[in-house]
């Protein structure tokens, strides 16, 4: 039996059955070669192998000589000694000060030599591993690595102790050690590529399950962070302008102060990215002025390594994913940038994904928005149209505000109609309504108030509630609120719609805001609807009761009327409002002569018209008496209007006679503004009187004056509304123009000049509603005949014929002759003309015309009939012997006529006697 050399082991036993490692080059290559294995695999920053000394005291195998792996090695020894993972800023437990570096410690240990042997006695060697400064820790994985090694040289050293071969075992030691950290590291790298795919088959996953963008990038943001072993990880997304990048999702300690910060497109290593679309890594980003520093200095955040990739979708960058800070290693390799790459090509389409699911998503929801507010603007407009009453339409819509807007409480305010300086209050917070009115004083300084007042609608966002100092606002205003005021058509406000607190408790938004005024606006149609309908029926009984006012005023005013004289009479009276305080009045006299009146009522509409009614008849009753003079009628008439006036009212009028047999007018003014006398020469007067209008003081006196008018002469009386119009740019019609407006249409019908002149003023002033009432009466004066009638031809009119030539001429002061001369010639002519001119014939209800021309010194009659054809040569010259004898008759009459006129005339023109009776007066 071959004896074991025990002296030849690398592994050597104590008397008390422990272990310890021999002192050698054969151990030190091993162990040597050990440690540089473990630092690559674990990318450790120096590590050290320490050992026992057959006396117990510890030793360094390999590595370096560090007071921190030293301390280390001496608690593996120790009673409590174990195998560790210690994180960065973790305290050891062998110290009471937190390490500044990550620590791995792994024991080489003989455990079933003998059971007898305590734990920590099993133990001969002691691998410690020291990390780097920027790493929190040592991956798991490798410290698990490290211990199955450990394990495996165990055996080998073991191996050598029972056989007693030392060399054979080193050179095994050698190989395995490395075969086995090899086999470690290809482990690792199996276990990171399933760990890969394993991730990407989870994210790409979530892609196709998950809606919302947010959690998904987030997602993507913890496995990137994950695999490539960061402290952070970021995705930037262009806005809207592309102008800046802005933060959308990220993960690290400092990510809630980087994500108020914006990255300007060109700068930074995110701005660049965005720019070239290419992908970045910085491996010295403190020393590289390629790094947005800003973003640094406002996280209070170091950075040191970077590796960044564009998000591309539809071959168009919309953003950058970046991965900042390697844990466990120096620096991103390109091994890293290619993977990842797969990570931004993953985001973007998780990107371009979701923004499609979400505008879908949005999409419907507006659609399903939009269903619900047309359903609810079409629920009041209903109310609007159902609704008998304000109160009911408010109630309605109180309702409907509160369901759309997901309101905890919803006001209604408004002007009241009956009582000024109230406002009605409509209440409902879902479960109560309260209807109250309040004074405006008492709620004065309100929110609410000043928004109604100018017009102004607030959105407020905040959910957190106002401290306001007034009830009314606290009880409207709570939380996320908004105040949409409501406008008139005119555009005068008068109430406000409010909702606040949404039960959900989120903020109202701008979509929101526009509902509730869509809703205000139906809302203001019902409202109106209602105010017009009383305004209406108000509107209604006013008009009337204007229509009998204008009823009134119409039968007032006079007729229309053929005047048979030398005059043609031209009148147009247009209201400027719906009824007049403008009248006229004309009137013709049994004896052929003529009144006119035209007056102008102070004030407007109503009042007015009644003003003008009463006053027209009053002077229009004096009028009639044709003993009194134009004074007269307005003195009488003033104090009659003086009794019935109230609020101060008063009537400026103008008043004249006209006597055709003298030719004259004369007149008298009551405060009437002058009126117009214009010449057939081209020239014309101003006629004024003296004397206050009417109604104004209880007496007064009057004094007008008289003037002869000839043909050709044009006289005018109007109002105010006739020269007083302006033009746009203020500039007043005026009584010059207006008179060379009448000139210039002198050769037109008189009425035919009233309507140019009011045509004119109205083109004048553009078409604007007239400025006051417009009346004109004008008389133009010819050649004609001053007196014409016709009578029946039948014995009985013979007396009513002689009295109209009587009336005619009684005026002109004739002497008694000459009166005697023209009423026997007259009577005698027109007595031929009934019994014998319409003697033996067969027409119907004959007649016959007289028409009286007077001049100043003569008077011509002219009378013509229908009757026989008369011929003065078959008429001999009349024989008294004969008439008495009988022998003969007729013909007296005729001698009557010639001997008595200075010119007689008979012709029959068109089948009618025309005979010419003409006197000169001498």
């Amino acid at each position: 039996m071959t004896q074991i050399k025990k002296q030849e082991t690398l592994l050597r036993s104590r008397s008390d059955g422990s272990f310890f490692l021999e002192e050698g080059l054969g151990v030190s290559s091993i162990f040597d070669s050990f440690l540089r294995e473990a630092i690559a695999l674990t990318h450790a920053d120096l590590g050290g192998i320490f050992s026992t000394t057959e006396s117990a005291n510890i030793r360094q195998i390999s590595g370096r000589n560090e007071k921190e792996l030293i301390e280390a090695a001496h608690w593996a020894f120790s009673q409590s000694g174990k195998d560790l993972l210690l994180e960065r800023g973790k305290t050891p437990p062998w110290s009471k000060s937190p390490s500044s570096y990550p620590l791995l410690v792994v024991r080489l240990k003989v455990d079933d030599l003998d059971s007898s042997l305590k734990a920590n006695r099993a133990s001969y060697a002691v691998l410690v591993l020291q990390g780097k400064t920027t790493a929190d820790r040592f991956s798991k994985t490798d410290f698990e690595l490290l211990r199955t090694t450990c394990k495996t040289v165990g055996r080998l050293l073991k191996e050598s102790h029972v056989s007693g071969d030392a060399s054979l075992v080193t050179l095994s030691l050698l190989a395995t050690t490395q075969l086995v950290l090899e086999a470690a590291q290809a482990k690792r790298q199996s276990e990171r590529f399933d760990f890969l795919l394993t991730e990407v088959i989870r994210v790409s996953g979530l892609i196709n399950s998950s809606l919302d963008l947010s959690q998904l990038l987030e997602a993507i943001m913890l496995s990137s962070k994950t695999v490539f072993r960061t402290e952070a990880c970021s995705v930037l997304l262009l806005d809207e302008s592309k102008e800046y990048l802005y933060f959308h999702t990220v993960l690290g300690e400092k990510s809630e102060a980087v994500t108020k910060m914006q990255v300007p497109v060109g700068k930074g290593v995110a701005g660049l990215v965005v720019r070239e679309r290419k992908p970045m890594i910085i491996n010295d980003a403190q020393n590289d002025d390629r790094v947005y520093k800003e973003v640094d200095k406002a996280s209070q955040f170091t950075t040191r390594n970077i590796m960044a990739a564009p998000l591309v979708a539809n071959d168009e960058v919309i953003g950058v994913i970046e991965a900042i800070n390697t844990v466990d290693r120096e620096k991103f390799t390109g091994e890293d940038l290619e993977l990842f790459l797969s990570f931004s090509g993953t985001s973007a389409l998780a990107i371009q994904k979701t923004g499609l699911l979400q505008n879908l998503e949005n999409a419907n929801k507006d659609l399903r928005k939009k269903v619900s507010e047309l359903e609810s603007l079409f629920d009041l407009s209903q109310a609007v149209s159902l609704s008998t009453n304000r109160l009911g339409l408010v109630r309605k819509s109180i309702r409907l505000i509160i369901r759309e807007l997901d309101a905890s409480v919803a006001g209604i305010f408004l002007y009241s109609l009956s009582k000024e300086n109230y406002i009605n209050c409509a209440y409902y917070d879902g479960k109560a309504e309260k209807i109250d009115r309040v004074i405006e004083e008492e709620i004065a300084g309100t929110q609410v108030l000043a928004s109604i007042k100018e017009g102004l609608p607030v959105l407020k966002r905040d959910i957190l509630d106002q401290p306001f100092r007034h009830e009314l606002d606290r009880r409207y205003l709570k939380g996320s609120y908004i105040i949409v005021p409501l406008f008139l058509s005119s555009g005068e406000p008068y109430g406000a719609l409010t909702v606040a607190d949404r039960k959900d408790k989120l903020s109202y938004q701008d979509s929101d805001f526009r509902l509730l005024q869509t809703m205000a606006s139906q809302f203001t149609k019902g409202f109106e609807a209602f105010r017009l309908r009383n305004e209406m029926l108000e509107k209604k009984a006013i008009q009337q009761e204007m229509e009998i006012t204008r009823k009134i005023q119409q039968n007032i005013l006079p007729s229309e009327k053929v005047f048979h004289s030398n005059f043609d009479l031209g009148i147009l009276s247009v209201p400027a409002k719906d009824v007049s305080g403008d009248f006229y009045d004309y009137y013709q006299y049994s004896d052929g002569q003529y009144s006119f009146l035209i007056a102008d009522v102070s004030g407007k509409s109503l009042p007015a018209a009644l003003f003008m009614a009463m006053s027209s008849s009053i002077i229009r009753t004096l009028a009639r008496n044709h003993d009194l003079s134009p004074e007269e009628i307005l003195r009488q008439g003033n104090e009659l209007i003086f009794e019935d006036s109230h609020f101060g009212m008063f009537v400026t009028a103008f008043f004249i006679h006209y006597n055709p047999s003298l030719f004259t007018i004369e007149y008298a003014s009551a405060g009437h503004n002058d009126q117009v006398w214009i010449k057939e020469d081209g020239s014309y007067e101003l006629l004024k009187g003296q004397g206050p209008p009417l109604g104004v003081i209880p007496t007064a006196k009057y004094k007008g004056g008289n003037f002869t008018v000839k043909p050709g002469d044009i006289f005018v009386l109007y109002t105010d509304g006739a020269v007083e119009e302006k033009d746009a740019q203020g500039n007043e019609f005026g009584l010059e123009r207006m008179i060379e407006e009448i000139k210039s249409r002198r050769h037109l019908p008189a009425q035919k000049i009233v309507e140019e002149l009011y045509a004119t003023i109205r083109s004048f002033s553009s078409g604007k509603e007239p400025f006051d009432d417009f009346t004109v009466l004008l008389l133009k004066y010819n050649n004609d005949f001053q007196f014409f009638r016709t009578f029946d031809a039948n014995t009985g009119q013979i007396p009513i014929f002689r009295e109209f030539i009587y009336d005619a001429i009684k005026v002109r002061n004739l002497p008694d002759f000459l009166r005697d001369d023209i009423l026997l010639a007259g009577d005698e002519a027109a007595t031929n003309i009934v019994m014998h001119g319409y003697k033996d014939t067969l027409l119907r209800n004959p007649k016959f015309d007289c028409k009286i021309r007077f001049t100043e010194d003569s008077i011509t009659i002219v009378l013509t009939d229908s009757g026989k054809g008369f011929d003065r040569t078959n008429v001999k010259d009349p024989s008294i012997e004969e008439n008495l004898s009988g022998k003969r008759k007729g013909g007296f009459g005729v001698y009557l006529i010639e001997t008595l006129m200075d010119v007689v005339d008979y012709k029959m023109e068109e089948g009618r006697n025309i005979l010419t009776l003409q006197k000169f007066f001498r």
